[in-house]
């Protein structure tokens, strides 16, 4: 019996070469030349710059308009919160009392100012008594230059940072009487009695995402607080 050794058809050999690598196969037809295969690693190329370039500019934007949204909420809720607080600025429930008529504001200047109010008894679950006795019933603001900051303090504390980022010019506060005139910082103790209103601006900034760009995000808003809680 005869064993059938490994053969090659011939169709698929001539000459010692295998069909598709002979001259005017279809399959030799179908291969790519170099320069084609360049051209074509090419337009590839194009369009994946094209593509990326397309990414990176969106990437770019949501993240400017994602910082842009995080400096102004940060900013509005620091003025929502101020804008309160310096309204209670002289309020007293309680008539007639040890301290009827106390001072509004402690401090009065550009760039800091200090109220009192009267919200509870000199410890916590009290009801108002009508003296600011308790450190909590005292409240200052100031702005650090060096660590461009807004503090917070409250009584006989130390400040805490109350919202970062604002630059020397970025938290004004101007003060006017009831005849609209501005009362020019600091203010004495009978200016500070004559104040009714108070216009309060802040401004924060921080670097843009994109380092390319030198102008930083910012933020500015303001607010006129009208001081409703006369001394008398």
């Amino acid at each position: 019996m005869q064993t059938r050794s490994h053969f090659t058809p011939r169709r698929y050999q001539k000459n010692g070469l295998p069909f598709v690598l002979r001259r005017g196969s279809p399959w030799r037809q179908a291969g790519w030349t170099l320069l084609e295969t360049l051209v074509a690693l090419g337009v590839a190329s194009f369009f994946l710059l094209a593509l990326y370039g397309f990414y990176r500019f969106n990437l770019q934007t949501l993240s400017a308009e994602t910082a842009r949204l995080s400096v102004r909420e940060s900013s509005r809720l620091a003025l929502d919160f101020l804008v309160r607080e310096l309204r209670m600025a002289g309020a007293r429930p309680v008539r007639d009392g040890a301290c009827d008529g106390f001072e509004r504001l402690l401090l009065a200047e550009a760039q800091a100012i200090s109220l009192q109010y009267d919200f509870r008894g000199n410890r916590s679950g009290m009801p108002p008594d009508g003296c600011p006795d308790d450190p909590s019933e005292r409240v200052r603001y100031t702005y650090d230059a060096q660590a461009q900051m807004l503090r917070r303090a409250t009584g006989r504390g130390g400040a805490q940072p109350f919202i970062g980022n604002i630059p020397a010019d970025g938290f004004l506060l101007s003060y006017f009487d009831r005849d609209g005139a501005q009362l020019l910082p600091p203010l004495d103790p009978a200016e500070r009695a004559a104040v009714f209103l108070i216009d309060l601006v802040i401004r924060t900034a921080r670097p843009h995402p994109d380092p390319q760009v030198d102008e930083p995000v910012t933020a500015r808003l303001g607010s006129a607080i009208f001081l409703s809680n006369p001394p008398n």
